[in-house]
C-alpha cells in the first residue's frame, strides 16, 4: 500500500489548493488528527536527484510544472542571458525533451527571470527588466498554441522596489512575491483580490516570515496556511516552511527542510511542489552552479 493509500483508507488526508507552481493543484498538506483535528506538520523529502535532462553546465533555477507534470518552465542563462525555457515529457518518469527557449515571451535586450505556470498551463507570470520593468503576464488558448504578447502587470508594482517571483494560488485570489525595495532586504508581500477579473490590492508584507537575512521564491498552498520559501538565514540560502491556523493569521516561525534537502554551505532556492505533494522541485548549488533537482516525499 502506497502512503498516500494509507492515509486515505484512515481517512485522514488533508487535501488542499496550491499554486510557484500556481494555478489549479490539489496538494496534500499534511495529516490531520481525528476529525480534523491537529495541525500539519514540517514536510519531509528523500535524497532529491538531478533533472539531468534540463541541466546544463550553467545556471539553472526557479523550475514550475503545470498539474499533469509533464510541462515544465524554468530560468537558464545557457545562453549567456537569463531567459525562460521549457520542455515536455510522454508521462511522469518519462525523460525530458531537450529544452528550448520559449517564444514570445523572452526580449534579447532584456532579462526574463522567475517564471510560473498555471495549473492548467494556460497562463504564465515572470518577472523582465524589460519597461516598465516588473511582473508580466502571458497568455494561450491551448498549451499547443504559442503564448501571446506579455502585458504587464501593473497592479504588482512597488515604487522604489522590484518585485520578483510572483506566485498566484488555485482561485486567481491571492498571489505572493519577494520584494527588494532600494539597499534593503527581500521581504514576502502578498495582494488579494475580488474577483480574477478585478485588479490586485497594493502588496503588503506578508506577516510573521520576515527575519533575518531576505526571503524570496514562495511556494504557497493549502488554502493560503501553509508555504515553502527561501530565505538566507543560515548562509547562502535554504528552504523552509512555515504554517499558521488561517488565511487571514500571521505565520508562525519558519523551519528550514531538513536535510538532504538543505545542504550545509549550498544555496537551495525556487521549491514547487507538485499536486498531490508528493514530489518538491526546487534548484541547488550542489554542484558548482545552480540546477534543477526533484525529491519525493517521505510518508508523514
Amino acid at each position: 500500500m502506497s502512503w498516500l493509500q494509507g492515509i486515505a483508507r484512515a481517512g485522514s488526508i488533508w487535501l488542499a489548493l496550491g499554486g510557484a507552481g500556481c494555478e489549479d493543484q490539489h496538494v496534500v498538506v499534511g495529516v490531520l488528527g481525528q476529525g480534523g483535528a491537529g495541525a500539519p506538520e514540517r514536510p519531509r523529502f528523500e535524497a532529491p536527484t538531478a533533472v539531468t535532462e534540463i541541466n546544463s553546465s550553467e545556471r539553472e533555477e526557479d523550475p514550475t510544472l503545470t498539474d499533469d507534470l509533464l510541462e515544465i518552465y524554468f530560468m537558464s542563462d545557457r545562453d549567456g542571458n537569463r531567459d525562460i525555457w521549457t520542455s515536455r515529457r510522454a508521462g511522469v518518469g518519462s525523460p525530458w525533451d531537450a529544452p528550448h527557449v520559449v517564444e514570445n515571451i523572452n526580449l534579447a535586450e532584456s532579462i526574463e527571470d522567475t517564471p510560473c505556470v498555471s495549473g492548467d498551463g494556460l497562463r504564465i507570470w515572470f518577472y523582465s527588466r524589460r519597461e516598465p520593468q516588473g511582473t508580466w503576464l502571458a497568455e494561450r488558448a491551448s498549451r499547443d498554441d504559442p503564448w501571446g504578447a506579455p502585458v504587464h502587470v501593473d497592479a504588482l508594482a512597488v515604487e522604489g522596489a522590484t518585485v520578483m517571483g510572483a506566485h498566484v494560488d488555485p482561485p486567481g485570489l491571492h498571489v505572493v512575491a519577494g520584494v527588494t525595495p532600494a539597499d534593503a532586504e527581500t521581504y514576502l508581500a502578498i495582494a488579494s483580490r475580488e474577483r480574477p477579473e478585478d485588479d490586485w490590492s497594493a502588496l503588503v508584507p506578508l506577516a510573521g516570515l520576515d527575519g533575518p537575512g531576505d526571503e524570496g521564491g514562495p511556494f504557497l498552498f493549502d488554502d493560503g496556511k501553509q508555504i515553502l520559501f527561501r530565505a538566507s538565514r543560515a548562509g547562502g540560502g535554504d528552504l523552509f516552511w512555515a504554517r499558521r491556523a488561517s488565511a487571514e493569521a500571521a505565520f508562525e516561525e519558519a523551519t528550514p527542510l531538513e536535510e538532504p534537502v538543505n545542504l550545509p554551505g549550498e544555496r537551495e532556492t525556487d521549491p514547487h511542489l507538485s499536486p498531490d505533494g508528493s514530489v518538491l522541485f526546487f534548484a541547488s548549488t550542489r554542484t558548482r552552479v545552480a540546477d534543477i533537482y526533484e525529491a519525493h516525499r517521505v510518508a508523514p
